[in-house]
């Protein structure tokens, strides 16, 4: 819907129509939209609930690596469970959009069709390419030739592949119901539907190797937590949807969440792609199986602590709705790429780091050293993470999305032109080669998504204003 039709909905509180100047330099103010300005406060409040659901989502894959690293082959066991998961959500992440198409499209109970059609449709292509890889000789050219994994980490990753296509629906499910509760502003239910997920992890750690072992084993779990997670997360929603209007306009056509959705499709495929891509060019190393299997215990961890920056993307498309809004927005996401920061050199930085990697996660001496020198760097990534997300935000709340598809490919071409370095020096820190590659990708996307909203600011969406308030 545009803002031309959200006046004539059922239950319509649009305030009086913005000043002329206001409307001709496309800033309305809080007065015009009836919305509360947002205030740091007020996004902190929304924010910290997404803080836990974040963490706890990155504790979880931490917790698997700390799994694998007690099993007899470990390094073989962490090499196949790394490039699999990485595989797979490189192109598993593009259904990471349905929560940001939930928040923008979803505005009576007879949308969630159309919107459950085309998840599912976006969803058709990774789950076939993951059978793919997993049953066929692609697999062993993927994982054997392209990653350059050992024959035993090969045969851990292909079926841990097929493990993770089954975590589909699942995905799907959650992104729909987080969705519903952002819009809501019921984040912390979502924490809580995250709290359940991680509770049913030692169960699933404890049983599941009984059936399957090493890299399997660890996705069987991933994915068995996957599902508790969406399920308590139906269980919270299902009464905020039902509060929604029977119908309260059109309903969304497929093209509409297409031309909506593609470019952020290619933007979150990016994600995990940057890490694909760095994941290639650690296998040209010496000892790849070594710079696979640390750069995917930096990766796991550096999410755990980085992670809730991904929210902020979420938070400036739910609430900025004004200039004003947009201005208190960048404050707020100064405050937490700083308190992300320190905890990072906190951590990392200090002795604390060997009770970390050694004794938590259980790293062997080896493994502990290839990984220590890239933590102790892990900081840089809340500043160039923090501001794409929240960039990103800003033009996703606009449905102003097609820049972000350029921004998603230019991330994976700076990561490879940083990794290419493996070429030329084959005996690198394969661990902080991969994190100085994945910095240095979502650092250029911060930088010219900022020069690009600073010469065209993105407009704004009065229609949106008035569905939820601060």
């Amino acid at each position: 819907m545009r803002g031309s039709e959200a006046g004539s909905e059922p239950g319509s509180d649009r305030g009086p129509e913005p000043s002329r100047g206001a409307a001709r330099a496309g800033k309305p103010s809080a007065a015009a939209t009836g919305v509360a300005p947002v205030t740091v406060r007020a996004a902190w409040r929304f924010f910290a609930p997404l803080i836990f659901m974040t963490e706890l989502n990155a504790i979880s894959k931490s917790v698997i690596h700390a799994f694998l690293a007690r099993l007899p082959d470990a390094t073989t066991s962490l090499a196949g469970f790394n490039v699999a998961f990485t595989a797979y959500y490189a192109c598993g992440s593009a259904t990471e959009v349905s929560y940001l198409v939930t928040i923008s499209w979803l505005r009576d109970r007879r949308s969630i069709l159309p919107l459950l059609r085309f998840f599912c449709l976006i969803t058709a292509g990774p789950v076939a390419l993951a059978l793919a890889v997993a049953f066929t000789a692609a697999g062993d050219w993927l994982y054997g030739s392209l990653f350059g994994a050992s024959p035993a980490a090969v045969r851990e990753a292909k079926l841990a592949t097929f493990v993770f296509s089954l975590s589909a629906p699942f995905l799907i499910a959650r992104a729909f119901t987080f969705g519903v509760l952002m819009i809501n502003r019921r984040t912390m239910l979502i924490s809580w539907s995250t709290l359940a997920r991680l509770a049913s992890l030692g169960g699933s750690l404890v049983l599941l190797p009984r059936f399957v072992s090493g890299a399997a084993a660890g996705a069987a779990a991933l994915v068995t937590c996957m599902a508790v997670e969406a399920v308590v997360s139906g269980l919270f929603a299902a009464r905020y949807f039902r509060a929604f209007p029977a119908v309260a306009g059109p309903a969304p056509r497929i093209r509409e969440l297409w031309r909506f959705a593609w470019p952020l499709m290619l933007n979150s495929s990016a994600e995990m792609g940057t890490v694909f891509v760095i994941s290639i060019f650690l296998g040209r190393l010496l000892d790849p199986d070594l710079a696979l299997a640390a750069f995917g215990v930096v990766h796991g961890l550096t999410g755990l602590m980085m992670s809730p920056m991904r929210n902020l993307l979420h938070t400036a498309q739910t609430l900025a709705r004004t200039a004003a809004d947009r201005t208190a927005l960048r404050r707020f996401a100064v405050q937490v790429v700083v308190v992300f920061a320190l905890v990072a050199v906190g951590l990392f930085d200090t002795p604390a780091s060997h009770v970390v990697l050694g004794s938590l996660m259980g790293l062997s001496p080896e493994l502990e050293a290839a990984c220590a020198p890239a933590m102790r760097f892990a900081f840089v990534m809340a500043a160039a993470w923090g501001f794409s997300a929240l960039l990103r935000g800003f033009l996703a709340g606009a449905r102003r999305t097609g820049s972000l598809a350029l921004t998603g490919a230019g991330r994976l071409v700076v990561a490879a032109l940083v990794g290419s370095v493996a070429f030329a020096a084959a005996d690198l820190d394969g661990a902080l080669l991969g994190l100085a590659a994945w910095f240095a990708g979502y650092g250029a996307e911060a930088v010219y998504l900022a020069l690009r909203l600073r010469a065209r600011p993105a407009p704004y969406t009065p229609d949106d204003q008035n569905r939820v308030k601060v």
